[in-house]
């Protein structure tokens, strides 16, 4: 299994503790399904999936039971479409398989786009339809993940394209974009996952957000030069 940074850390605590992400929510109803889906299919779904994902609960998990788990998540899709958390729980199963390394390089490029794509389907089926909806624990708990998530892949792309190489399995348009704006995206991706409820996203939303980074800098250059006229007048 590649090795873990800790940034991935994160990732798998919210897998492997799928309702940590959303206990603060403060959007969350007392529903646990989803629009247009029964409670009772629901937790017919729910019962595969957790089923299928606490195989990979641990450090122990290698490759072949990893790859056996995205092949159940990918049944369940087939199965049900709607289902959010199955496209986000596929990704970061698939994530366990792709070495830090590796993402959105030329060797894994269709790997790291598929967790692109699982992460924006899971968003997209569990993203309130009008303003001020109130959603089920379920969708707070899937748009935490899959939000936070994205945020540390977007990362990772804007490291690549600072260190001047090419970004692959992506789109266009993130292929030709700045580091500055990936960042951007990925802040406001962390805004998003901090909003529905996961702490660490709310935590990089600050650590990455472009007007603070903006004000810490104005912040030392003031100080520097408060510093520096000191030293020139103690020296007169």
């Amino acid at each position: 299994m590649p090795g873990l940074t800790t940034r991935d850390s994160f990732v798998l605590k919210s897998l492997f503790d799928p309702e940590a992400s959303a206990t603060s929510a403060k959007h969350a109803s007392s529903q646990t399904s989803l629009p247009g889906m029964s409670e009772d299919r629901f937790s017919v779904h729910r019962s595969t999936e957790l089923q299928i994902i606490s195989q990979l609960q641990g450090d122990t998990s290698d490759a072949e039971t990893v790859q056996k788990a995205i092949r159940h998540l990918s049944s369940l899709i087939d199965e049900s479409p709607g289902y959010a958390s199955a496209y986000i729980n596929r990704a970061q199963a698939s994530r366990l398989l792709i070495p830090t390394s590796g993402l959105f390089t030329s060797s894994h490029a269709e790997a790291s786009g598929q967790l692109l794509k699982d992460l924006q389907k899971g968003i997209q089926l569990a993203a309130p339809t009008t303003p001020g909806q109130q959603l089920s624990t379920h969708q707070t708990t899937v748009l935490a993940a899959a939000y936070t998530h994205r945020g540390f892949l977007l990362l990772k792309i804007a490291d690549i394209i600072r260190n001047g190489e090419q970004v692959h399995g992506v789109s266009d348009t993130l292929q030709s974009a700045s580091a500055e704006s990936v960042e951007e995206q990925a802040s406001k991706d962390f805004a998003a996952g901090g909003q529905y409820g996961s702490k660490e996203a709310r935590e990089m939303a600050v650590r990455t957000n472009p007007y603070a980074k903006m004000c810490g800098v104005i912040v030392k250059e003031a100080l520097k030069k408060e510093n520096e006229e000191w030293k020139a007048g103690q020296l007169c």
